[in-house]
């Protein structure tokens, strides 16, 4: 998620100082621990210096991380509250995907090594490991079994099966320090939703960095997890003395909102911010014996969150457990219902709603939806329940034979319906005859509009500027019910309003959303065409691109055609990135025009946009505009011009369609009742135009507009209302 305010206050920009003077010395603050003299020397943890380097590039990064440490607060308070009461606590399980990211056979590491590091963190979490023991007593009372446990995922973000591991082989050396990483398109492997999963890179760093990752909140847009070195990543065959898989152990830790037990910048006077880790002025090494002192206390070096040798550190303490299943609830709180470790053995649910969707030409229709088995059994029947506009519970039961992990379209009984805007659910339920496994797959839900008459007569404007959204008319499919086409007041390339897609907030790639125009006619049309004013900035500067596409049909769905497609570069109107959300300015808009000239002739002529995510910044689109050219015989001369006003009358909004026979130049205006003119427009060589001007500052009353061309003059009544 990212988050944006409109201010910085005084301790913010003591913040931001501090981090960008540690970004600066990146290099020489991070702990060079001694190695081999002819060896680079040892990183243990580069964290800081990678979050201070991404503050940087994004100073609202510190906003975000304030509000969430706000929130992770608030969970700390109630998690005391519950220790008073003695309310037992829920063992969280994190599925984690790690992604191994090799440049040579050395980097990628064997399944038996991830799995190895997957057991050492669920140990080093639950303090079963076997070297708890090593703990000195004076730490006894507040060591803790944090109740974090880890597995390997079984289901990747689509509900496929998995092993937990994706391999990607790549050419980039030293790509973990780079933000090639996380991105399939720049060599690495793209990250799974973060909500969902913990995400680790295995890959090679380089700088002799043994590892690095991000607190919550802050990390750079996609980059949402831990990234080790594979040569300090489990124990088989890692290098000493960092061979205990304790390196991911500390970054988890990291991930999960704990500081070094010294704090963010050492001494006696700075904090971890959890009350039971000693104050601490610096990191220890190595592996000292107990007891060493600073700050006028013991010192608990042996705590994951120091930089001693992997065999040498064994605990976590009460604080930092309460510190980090608060981050869980508060910050990371879809890691507590993610299905990424559940394979149930009899599990289906429903996938997509093939129809019905957007618009459709009859008020009787057959649903079709996807059906796919989840679970690890066979499928062999399942009830599939469905209603429409939520009232009545209508039964499917489906037989067949359908294997794990896969999909079948099912046709289901005809509905009818007799009112134009309908609502569409389908759930599944007793899957083999048995409980369903996973409950959150089982839902769809879809939203349709039944249009059998010819649409609406051309030329069509829509400016967003009505407070209703979709407008009237418009349907929405948000297939994974999540941030979706919307109205936004923040930005417009005329008015106050048009659409989005929040981008900025949307923290999940390939998902799809589209948003449906109502029916148009194009039947009395020897061309037309279609004009959006579109306004788009990318976040990242390689890898990455949400898509926008405009697809049209002329037999009512059944078909549909791509009439537009743009990403990338080609698609951004701005030339710089933006690494704070996107709002544009007036200058920030480009207009897009598509020809429909292939869908004349047709009385009902389907129009959609389509935006497929993928982690970048905000999309804007306004005054979707479409237009014609009427047909006319050829004996027939009788001038088409035309000019039309809506609505009429009108609370101040007015939109205008001008046609003429010809290029020429024409004037605009509004008189009011004194004949006053409080509008004029001159339009030069202009054949069709739609425009929209807002006239809300006038009294209420009854106004005239006029348009004067080469050829003709038009005079039109206009009532303002208040």
């Amino acid at each position: 998620m990212k988050l944006l305010t409109n201010y910085i206050t005084t301790d913010m920009k003591l913040i931001i100082t501090l981090f960008v003077f540690l970004s600066l010395l990146g290099h020489v603050s991070a702990q060079l621990l001694p190695t081999d003299p002819n060896q680079t020397p040892h990183v243990r943890c580069y964290t800081n210096e990678m979050q201070a380097e991404a503050i940087s590039q994004n100073p609202s990064i510190v906003q975000r991380k304030q509000a969430l440490q706000q929130a992770i607060q608030k969970h700390i308070d109630k998690a005391r509250l519950r220790e008073i009461g003695r309310t037992p606590n829920v063992v969280y399980r994190i599925p984690v995907v790690v992604h191994v990211v090799y440049r040579t056979s050395a980097g990628n590491v064997s399944d038996a090594r991830v799995l190895e590091q997957i057991d050492v963190l669920t140990e080093d979490f639950r303090r079963t490991n076997s070297d708890a023991g090593n703990t000195p007593s004076t730490f006894s009372s507040i060591v803790a079994d944090t109740e974090i446990e880890f597995c390997l995922a079984t289901k990747d973000p689509t509900g496929n099966s998995t092993t937990g591991i994706t391999r990607t082989q790549t050419t980039i050396s030293n790509i973990g320090s780079t933000s090639s990483y996380y991105s399939t398109a720049a060599g690495g492997q793209t990250i799974w939703n973060p909500n969902n999963y913990l995400n680790i890179w295995v890959c090679e760093i380089g700088g002799g960095i043994l590892g690095y990752t991000y607190t919550p909140g802050g990390a750079p847009n996609g980059a949402d997890g831990v990234v080790i070195d594979y040569r300090y990543f489990g124990k088989t065959g890692a290098s000493a003395p960092y061979n205990g898989g304790r390196t991911t152990t500390h970054e988890v830790g990291h991930w999960l909102n704990l500081e070094h037990i010294w704090g963010t910048s050492g001494g006696c006077s700075n904090d971890d911010g959890v009350s039971d880790t000693p104050m601490q002025t610096s990191q220890y090494g190595g592996c000292p014996s107990h007891p060493q002192s600073s700050c006028s206390s013991t010192d608990m070096f042996m705590n994951y969150m120091d930089y001693v040798n992997d065999a040498c550190m064994n605990a976590f303490t009460l604080g930092q457990k309460s510190r980090m299943r608060s981050a869980i609830t508060a910050a990371r709180p879809g890691l507590i219902t993610s299905q990424g470790c559940i394979t149930a053995a009899d599990d289906a649910g429903i996938t997509a709603i093939v129809t019905p969707t957007g618009t459709i030409c009859t008020f009787t229709f057959s649903p079709v939806v996807t059906l796919k088995n989840h679970g690890s059994n066979t499928l062999t029947s399942v009830t599939i329940n469905y209603n429409l506009n939520g009232t009545g519970n209508n039964t499917y039961a489906w037989t067949g034979t359908l294997a794990s992990q896969q999909a079948v379209d099912v046709t289901l009984p005809s509905l009818t319906t007799g009112i134009s805007f309908n609502s569409f659910t389908v759930f599944t339920s007793s899957p083999n005859g048995s409980s369903d496994g996973d409950p959150s797959n089982d839902t769809r839900s879809t939203t349709f509009l039944v249009s059998s008459t010819p649409g609406l007569a051309l030329p069509f404007f829509e400016g967003f500027e009505s407070t209703t959204f979709p407008p009237t008319g418009w349907t929405i499919d948000n297939p994974d019910n999540s941030i979706t086409w919307a109205r936004s007041t923040a930005a417009a390339k005329t008015g106050s309003g048009s659409m989005f897609m929040d981008n900025w907030d949307y923290t999940a790639n390939g998902e799809v959303d589209w948003i449906d125009l109502p029916a148009l006619d194009f039947s009395n049309s020897s061309s037309a065409s279609m004009t959006f004013e579109l306004a788009y900035a990318l976040y990242s500067a390689t890898g990455y691109s949400d898509t926008l596409r405009v697809w049209v049909s002329g037999d009512c769905g059944v078909t549909w055609n791509k009439a537009y497609e743009k990403f990338d570069n080609a698609l951004t109107t701005v030339s710089s990135l933006y690494t704070v959300e996107f709002i544009p300015t007036a200058n920030d808009w480009r207009q897009e025009t598509i020809d429909l000239t292939g869908y004349i002739n047709n009385s009902r002529i389907l129009i959609r946009f389509e935006h497929v995510t993928d982690y970048e910044n905000n999309l804007h689109i306004d005054d979707v505009n479409i237009t014609s050219v009427p047909a006319t015989s050829v004996n027939q001369v009788v001038s088409k011009a035309r000019f039309d006003i809506y609505p009429n009358p009108t609370s101040g909004e007015v939109f205008m369609n001008l046609m003429l026979d010809k290029q020429q130049t024409a004037t605009v205006s509004i008189s009011n009742s004194l004949g006053q003119v409080v509008y004029e427009r001159t339009l030069n060589d202009v054949m069709q135009s739609s425009w929209q001007i807002d006239v809300r500052n006038q009294p209420a009353g009854l106004y005239h507009v006029t348009l004067k061309s080469n050829e003709k003059t038009i005079t039109k009544r206009l009532v303002l209302q208040k």
